[in-house]
């Protein structure tokens, strides 16, 4: 990306070839609060139409999509640098997948559901959970999945009845235009969608503005702490998708070879740029030197070349800025005491390509163990046994996911309840990304809630509790006036409702059956409907 200084375009460039790929002009302060304006205008009539109604649009969309699924690959290819069949598998299908599920299932989450009430006092009346749109949502993307992070993320605002302002990363504009395109083919009503350039010194505008009902970022933990920062002046709800450091454990029982080549491909595709992607391995020392050999051979394999060749394993890194980085760690490495055993360097061709690259040797003393790295680098360290293992994983400022490799069952159950994660995977690596129904946040400081599956979906509405009385009695128990035998009233009905003891309650009961006020404020055939509660 860069910014055209004499007119306010943001240029895309292709990380293949450094050359400009397009261009779009970005809007300034003023053009945000109108696109703003026109969503909070277009929510009152989108939320009133009905969730099948609003679920159609996404069964265009998805329609859409398939139609032009190798030009939209094609184009992530050429922005952001993954090969065309990794953009078909890691940002075509989950989306596909995502929206087939949202408009098969979505009105079975966001329907009003009615309570049944635990309070015998309360069984009269008639309750339900309401969940309502929040109203004008910000949905704040990435560069490294610019497809299938946003889209999935608009869909779930848009079907729970919110309107959208979406903004692109400005490294992957093009792809960001292509998506509010695909809206817009569907026929969306105008300004349910707002799509909008903005060059960095102005988004904080956008985070902190009044007008932004909720906020979805995913992006790095340092400018998540900004987002969110700038949400709390309005106390603007956030979704913050951050960074990740995320380990893998290998224990002695696993299959070597199979945790070999799924840890390879963990590492690096992408070029390394996920935020699940496995940045850090702990092996069990009794196995290291097999494994990390099993490892060399393996990367050894992966061909880095141009996205569009049909062969590539993986591509450039996406930006000039990512490149310096992995490189910066992968030096400081070295210089600490690690051991590099393939890769390490930049390839001598026009593109930021950085070659796949295995550290052994490591510690928690160097950053490239305990800061995100974000590039195809495997590091592996060696450990005396897996209490070791699981502690070092878990020795970490993020908790995104995590993989083991094991084939015994009791050892796999340990892991998911020892590893702090939002997402624990056995025997494979990243894959929940695929998956409808696998929520996707993390713990500590990756993050804040959670986007997809119903947990996702959640987070785009507000919880309302709504109940009806009839109103039939001449006063609810709980009224004015309170007279001497209010205390002893209460006294008595909170030891028949919650005492253990069975004489007690019945005492009580038959206290309660000869005060006047309860038997004129009772309704008698909700009590009898619930007498489960008192026994």
């Amino acid at each position: 990306m860069k910014t055209d200084t004499s007119h306010n375009y943001i240029v895309s460039i292709n990380p293949t070839t450094e050359q400009e790929l397009g261009r779009v002009e970005a809007i300034g302060r003023e053009d945000i609060d109108m696109a703003l304006n026109k969503a909070r205008q277009a929510f009152h009539g989108w939320s009133k139409k009905s969730i099948a109604e609003r679920q159609k649009y996404l069964r265009r969309v998805s329609d859409i999509i398939l139609a032009q699924q190798n030009d939209i690959a094609t184009l992530i290819a050429l922005e952001q640098g993954k090969p065309i069949a990794e953009s078909l598998a890691s940002e075509i299908v989950p989306v596909l997948g995502i929206l087939q599920d949202l408009t098969r299932h979505a009105h079975k989450v966001l329907k009003p559901h009615k309570m049944r009430h635990e309070q015998l006092l309360f069984v009269h009346k008639r309750s339900r959970y309401q969940l309502e749109p929040y109203g004008v949502v910000a949905v704040i993307s990435p560069w490294n999945y610019p497809f299938s992070v946003p889209l999935p993320e608009i869909a779930a605002a848009l079907v729970a009845g919110n309107t959208v302002i979406f903004k692109p990363a400005p490294n992957t504009v093009l792809v960001g235009k292509k998506i509010a395109e695909l809206f817009q083919a569907a026929g969306l009503p105008e300004d349910v969608l707002k799509t909008i350039f903005i060059q960095d010194v102005d988004a904080p505008h956008l985070t902190h503005h009044p007008l932004v009902d909720k906020i979805i970022f995913t992006g790095s933990t340092p400018v998540g702490r900004d987002v969110m920062t700038a949400a709390s002046h309005q106390m603007t709800p956030v979704v913050l998708e951050l960074g990740g450091k995320d380990a893998a454990i290998v224990a002695r029982d696993a299959n070597l070879e199979r945790a070999a080549k799924g840890l390879v491909w963990g590492a690096t595709f992408n070029s390394g740029q996920v935020c699940a992607a496995v940045e850090r391995v702990y092996v069990e020392q009794v196995i290291a030197d097999c494994f990390i050999e099993l490892c060399l051979r393996e990367i050894k394999k992966v061909i880095i070349a141009d996205p569009l060749e049909p062969g590539t394993h993986i591509g450039p890194l996406s930006n000039l800025n990512q490149l310096i980085k992995v490189q910066d760690q992968v030096e400081d490495a070295i210089r600490r005491g690690a051991k590099l055993l393939h890769g390490g360097n930049r390839l001598s061709r026009p593109g930021y390509f950085f070659e796949p690259t295995l550290l052994v040797d490591v510690d928690h003393s160097m950053p490239i163990m305990t800061e995100e790295t974000f590039g195809p680098v495997m590091a592996i360290m060696a450990v005396d046994n897996i209490d070791e293992a699981i502690r070092l994983a878990n020795d970490s400022i993020y908790g995104l996911s995590a993989y083991a490799w094991t084939s015994d069952k009791k050892l796999a159950r340990r892991f998911f309840d020892e590893l702090q994660a939002g997402t624990i995977l056995i025997n494979d690596a990243a894959s929940s990304w695929g998956e409808p129904n696998a929520p996707w946040g993390g713990y500590k400081m990756s993050g804040i809630g959670r986007t997809r599956a119903r947990f996702g979906l959640l987070e785009m509405v507000q919880v309302k509790y709504a109940s009806w009385d009839k109103g039939d009695n001449e006063r609810n128990l709980w009224w004015f006036p309170y007279d001497p035998k209010s205390a002893a009233f209460f006294s008595d009905a909170i030891h028949l409702l919650y005492s253990r003891n069975l004489a007690t309650k019945s005492i009580k009961l038959i206290k309660l059956f000869s005060n006047k006020r309860f038997l004129t404020s009772t309704h008698w055939g909700a009590v009898l409907r619930h007498l489960d509660k008192l026994l």
